[in-house]
């Protein structure tokens, strides 16, 4: 683990311009956190890195979601266009949730993310 130091920024001669992100930005930007944030999303989304997965079959790869919260979460993240449902024609009904295109380029940035978060391990508080 690294222990570093927070240390102020020293803004050099290239940034005499900065002027920050406009407020357009910083709305996109929080519009995309609120897609993937909230408990258990992350965690779904994980799971379904691999690839398809039924309903029953996230319950138990997730330990302590209860079905409420996982219908709940993955209504939202296919309302965000992040997981796709598919609901097959079948008694009883079969439901398989996968990644869409946007899940899937979503996996740099959860990677950048884990990166981050072990460079600043030490200064991350956990709540």
């Amino acid at each position: 683990m690294n222990n570093q130091t927070i240390e102020p920024r020293i803004y050099g001669d290239d940034c005499d311009e900065c002027t920050g992100p406009e407020p357009i930005d910083v709305m996109h930007f929080q519009r995309a956190i609120r897609a993937i944030t909230g408990k258990w999303k992350i965690e779904i989304v994980c799971s379904l890195v691999t690839g398809p997965r039924r309903f029953g079959e996230l319950r138990r790869l997730l330990p302590g979601i209860t079905q409420h919260m996982l219908t709940e979460q993955l209504r939202d993240l296919a309302a965000n266009g992040i997981v796709i449902p598919t609901a097959f024609a079948e008694l009883p009904l079969r439901v398989e949730y996968e990644l869409s295109q946007a899940g899937i380029d979503l996996m740099p940035t959860f990677e950048a993310l884990r990166q981050w978060s072990l460079k600043y391990d030490g200064q991350l508080v956990a709540r």
